[in-house]
């Protein structure tokens, strides 16, 4: 309960009033809720085995060979240009939030403050006590705290990013848009100049733009103001694009990258396995509610830095219905 009490001061500190939808105050209670599930997993399967020569063998040693090598699991989270792309100005609590308003920033916050409330000594949860370097107002930080991954101490780094200059649509597109440029940038940074590269873990979470994501930018709208999905993102897919390109020619293969954006099965799976047959993945099955996606990157994360793979990982995430259906892993052995 100490945790939780630290974790709700902080953001009663955080902000001056709710952010859109209340999510500043709703999901952190959701995220604590949904933890409650998965701290009380119990993994059975031996995570050791013997081997033909009688030595002992970490079954999930070859997710983590490079984090180990360096001592370092080097994970990038990187939060899309989340708009609620409703085509409509949203009014919630006598606010006007105006067009398609973003949802990544409050997200953002979310993350940072569950992931720096102290750890309870009698829990096994591992996404806890990080300590944070950065300024949050510029959109970067770096989260960091040692864990023990299958017997050997490594540093964990998360550097997580959001991409929304504001709420705001329309401000994003005229008055704010020099910073908007600049968090498009430091995102994309984030997100694309990590896979391939020396990142061990690498998350999207935002839309799939029906195949042309991921997606740092404010939406492309056509006349009615909806998102342009058939004459550009599903024609161009410029986020997908960029994503094959940096697993053709990265030097590393062995990442595991995540993609919590709806049916991101659907519209990235194959050209994903094309680039990289053997990429350890994980997708969305179906329409996803982003506190779904957030939870499920969550429990992902939480299961890695314990030192699962394959089934066992699976068993983390995965709680409740509609996650346990809607998220799918391959290759993660």
């Amino acid at each position: 309960m100490k945790g939780l009490a630290f974790f709700l001061v902080l953001f009663v500190g955080l902000y001056a009033k709710a952010a859109i939808y209340n999510y500043d105050y709703w999901w952190p209670k959701e995220l604590t809720s949904y933890f409650e599930k998965v701290n009380q997993t119990q993994i059975t399967t031996p995570q050791t085995s013997v081997g033909s020569q009688g030595q002992p063998v970490q079954k999930c040693r070859p997710v983590f060979k490079n984090s180990l090598a360096k001592g370092v699991l080097d994970i990038h989270y990187a939060l899309g240009y989340f708009d609620d792309s409703q085509a409509i100005d949203i009014i919630y609590d006598n606010k006007n939030f105006g067009l398609s308003p973003s949802l990544d920033i409050a997200v953002f916050d979310v993350i940072r403050v569950f992931l720096k409330t102290p750890c309870n000594p009698s829990s096994p949860q591992k996404l806890c006590g990080f300590t944070e370097q950065g300024n949050a107002a510029n959109g970067l930080v770096i989260l960091s705290k040692p864990v023990q991954l299958l017997g050997q101490t490594v540093d964990v780094r998360l550097t997580l990013t959001y991409a929304s200059a504001s709420e705001n649509f329309v401000a994003n597109k005229t008055s704010l848009i020099e910073r908007q440029k600049f968090l498009t940038q430091q995102s994309e940074q984030n997100y694309f100049g990590a896979l391939g590269g020396s990142a061990d873990v690498v998350f999207y979470n935002g839309h799939s733009r029906n195949g042309g994501g991921p997606d740092f930018n404010p939406p492309i709208l056509k006349d009615d103001l909806h998102v342009n999905y058939d004459g550009y993102y599903q024609l161009r897919k410029p986020g997908l694009t960029r994503v094959l390109d940096m697993i053709k020619n990265g030097v590393n293969k062995d990442q595991v990258i995540g993609f919590f954006s709806c049916y991101s099965q659907r519209w990235f799976y194959d050209s994903i396995m094309k680039a990289n047959p053997k990429q350890r993945v994980v997708f969305s099955a179906d329409t996803i509610d982003y506190l779904d996606s957030l939870q499920a990157s969550m429990g992902y994360l939480e299961g890695l830095m314990q030192g699962y793979c394959g089934q066992d990982l699976a068993d983390i995430a995965k709680q409740g219905e509609k996650i346990k259906i809607g998220f799918q892993g391959f290759q993660i052995r």
